[in-house]
């Protein structure tokens, strides 16, 4: 009987073993067994607990400017940490400074939800950093996968370059890695698998500005406009014939410009770092415009370049030859944001001159993080993005503004209504007080309004009464 039970003990474990091979055998690129590993601890000390890890396979590279990453690591306060190979540390010292990631299993990289988390520099040995993944907490899943799609450095103006109405704030490289962790036997194992990415070209970023309008504000030096933000790019590995959805980042803090009196002075507050809007081929940017004389706007958040200027400007948006030419030369525009703006302006008695402050919305960091399209064979996409993210500037590149004849008609039309409303309730109050069919036409109609509202109540008070 004892021989059995043992026999049977073994033929379980054999089957355990056996499906964790398999498991294993899944992510077969590339494995490694770390213990835990410690926010003190040095990058070097991390990376030679894995027995295969040689340091000179990760060599200096003068003409290399990327970052790529090598390994992942949790810690037992469930910190994520990332390590990277930069190649040109000695000349250049290209700092991480984000990472993008996907949370939970993905086959070949489809289906992913990125989300981008600032880099902390912990730890450095030549060409080889440790960075802790800030705002990360690793979860309490027995299996664990991350999707990394892709790293960012900062910018070097020595090697990158910079374009002064989009400035790049982080440059992207490409990772398309899924790490898969668990814990086994007191130490943690990873296996790494690799999945293909997209990249995309930012081509231009900007904004409109909407106006609001002639309104009673207007005669206290207020305007309320909004700023439309929309986003151009391009993509070179494939010919999109349609994009059904996709992620974008950007981050937005809100700012106070006061100017004038000979002094500046720009404010900042309430950050909000890392925003994900997820676009749709359904969705429709619209603005109603709450004055008189502006127009209204509407059209997909998704458009060809092609037909984001053709729309725009049809409904009343004036661009710059210069700001069209640049939006032309993408192939697709994302209307991804609309912000809050304030003007006020008013002169002074002491100098004469006028003081204005602007309370608008700064929006920055603003990079592709996903798409799902179909090209023109009819093949269907859902891919990881790298992109660098760039930072607009505030400066409208197209506006609406206010008609003030079209203005003065509707206000026109609205006193006409407003009079000829006026001039009914007057006249209904001489019929229903001088001419009595009128009154007694009158008379019946709000008696059957006055029944129609009160008979439920006293159908159903009638049918209490007799229930008690």
């Amino acid at each position: 009987m004892k021989s059995k039970i043992l026999k049977i003990c073994n033929l379980i474990a054999i089957a355990v073993l056996a499906v964790l091979l398999c498991l294993f055998g899944v992510f077969g690129a590339v494995s490694s067994t770390v213990v835990y590993a410690e926010t003190s601890a040095e990058v070097l000390q991390d990376l030679r607990k894995d027995k295969d890890f040689n340091e000179n396979d990760y060599p200096y590279v003068s003409d290399d400017y990327g970052l790529h990453v090598i390994q992942i690591a949790e810690s037992s306060n469930k910190e994520l940490f990332v390590y990277a190979y930069q190649p040109c540390h000695d000349t250049y010292d290209l700092i991480g400074t984000k990472i993008s990631i996907s949370y939970g299993y993905s086959l070949n990289g489809a289906g992913l939800t990125p989300k981008l988390y600032n880099l902390k520099l912990l730890s450095t040995s030549g060409t080889l950093d440790k960075y802790h993944v800030e705002g990360f907490t690793v979860p309490n899943d027995g299996d664990r996968y991350y999707n990394i799609v892709e790293i960012f450095r900062m910018v070097n103006t020595d090697i990158d370059e910079i374009d002064e109405s989009f400035p790049k704030t982080d440059i992207a490289y490409s990772v398309g890695q899924q790490w898969y962790v668990c814990d086994l036997n007191g130490s943690k194992h990873y296996e790494m698998n690799t999945f293909n990415t997209l990249y995309v070209e930012t081509v231009f970023n900007g904004n409109f500005t909407f106006s609001d309008g002639l309104t009673w504000k207007d005669l206290i030096h207020t305007q309320e406009p909004k700023d439309c933000w929309f986003y151009c790019f391009s993509v070179e590995d494939y010919v999109i014939k349609h994009i059904y959805d996709a992620d974008l980042n950007y981050s937005i803090r809100d700012v106070r410009d006061t100017y004038g009196y000979g002094d500046h002075t720009l404010t900042y507050s309430n950050e909000r770092l890392n925003q994900v809007v997820r676009l749709k081929d359904s969705d429709k940017m619209t603005y109603i415009s709450p004055g008189l004389g502006a127009p209204d706007l509407e059209w997909n958040r998704i458009l060809s370049a092609e037909e984001f200027i053709k729309i725009a400007e049809s409904q009343g948006a004036k661009i710059s030859d210069t700001q069209r030419e640049k939006i032309k030369s993408s192939q697709w525009v994302f209307t991804y944001l609309e912000t809050e703006r304030t003007e006020d302006k008013y002169g002074s008695s002491m100098t004469g001159g006028v003081h204005h402050i602007d309370n608008y919305e700064d929006v920055y960091d603003v990079g592709l993080l996903r798409l799902h399209f179909q090209d023109t064979s009819g093949n269907y996409y859902d891919l990881g993005v790298v992109n660098d993210l760039t930072d607009p500037d505030n400066i409208a590149d197209g506006r609406t503004e206010t008609d003030l004849l079209k203005a003065f008609g509707e206000f026109w039309e609205m006193f006409v209504k407003a009079i000829g409303l006026i001039l009914f309730v007057v006249l209904l109050c001489v019929l229903i007080n001088f001419i009595k069919p009128v009154k007694d036409i009158f008379k019946f109609v709000f008696k059957a309004i006055k029944f129609a509202i009160f008979a439920p109540f006293k159908l159903l008070k009638s049918i209490f009464k007799k229930g008690g």
